[in-house]
């Protein structure tokens, strides 16, 4: 287990993770094989993250308790990120304001994409909304694998390890032949199409990413659609505030 060479937090940083990104709760056991750790040594951090409400148990079994919302809001509220793409992505939704769709503000973390904000059209049905996950592998998709495009190939690599790389390297390409946009098709859900932007000034890393998904949308997904060239406007704009706040 690599870590920062402090001990007792790197270790329960491992159980943290594991626990965020399993669709389910987990046992002390599963924990332990997952991290390598010992099974009692496992037992003895979950307790005390029990005690600071950083995870909850029940049943023997461990998911992630209501404490470890406090520090993500914290986080939230302060990023960068969000509070500029937010009246953006409030005018992409009034351009699809007629069709069933959600528009997402994206944030890579680590090797997964996380969703900070879900804004939906009044035709988007209900099932839809609260069927889908918030945070999903960065090459599984649309926004992360946009994303992951304006990386070089090392650092995709090095980010994803070989496997997932080499899996996801011809549609890495292609996103950078579509100018930067990505494409999805029922990979979340059935039906549901996606269109991915980078918020990303000049040649650097994404800083993050504007998504469209919705139904029925197929005409839609193409680099010369009129929505594309809202998400690319929305995302240069974006990238631009970004870089005089941070300059400021």
């Amino acid at each position: 287990m690599q870590g920062s060479g402090v001990g007792v937090l790197d270790k329960c940083m491992a159980l943290m993770r594991c626990l965020s990104v399993s669709s389910g709760a987990l046992t002390a056991l599963e924990l332990a094989r997952q991290t390598g750790m010992d099974r009692g040594t496992v037992h003895r951090l979950l307790k005390a993250m029990v005690y600071w409400k950083q995870v909850e148990t029940g049943d023997g079994t461990y998911r992630l308790g209501a404490g470890a919302l406090l520090s993500a809001s914290s986080y939230l509220t302060r990023l960068p990120l969000r509070r500029v793409a937010l009246p953006y992505a409030i005018d992409l939704q009034n351009v699809i304001s007629d069709r069933p769709a959600i528009v997402s503000v994206a944030l890579p973390v680590g090797d997964q994409i996380v969703l900070i904000d879900r804004m939906w059209t009044a035709t988007t049905p209900f099932n839809v909304i609260a069927d889908l996950d918030d945070r999903f592998d960065m090459d599984a998709c649309t926004s992360g694998r946009a994303v992951l495009a304006t990386l070089s190939a090392a650092s995709a690599e090095a980010l994803l390890g070989e496997e997932r790389y080499l899996a996801v390297a011809p549609r890495l390409e292609k996103i950078r032949k579509n100018g930067g946009y990505s494409f999805g098709h029922s990979e979340q859900r059935k039906g549901l199409s996606a269109m991915g932007y980078p918020v990303r000034h000049g040649d650097g890393p994404a800083l993050g990413a504007l998504v469209v998904a919705g139904l029925e949308m197929e005409a839609d997904m193409r680099v010369s659609s009129s929505l594309a060239h809202h998400i690319q406007r929305a995302c240069a704009g974006i990238a631009e505030r970004l870089v005089m706040s941070s300059a400021g």
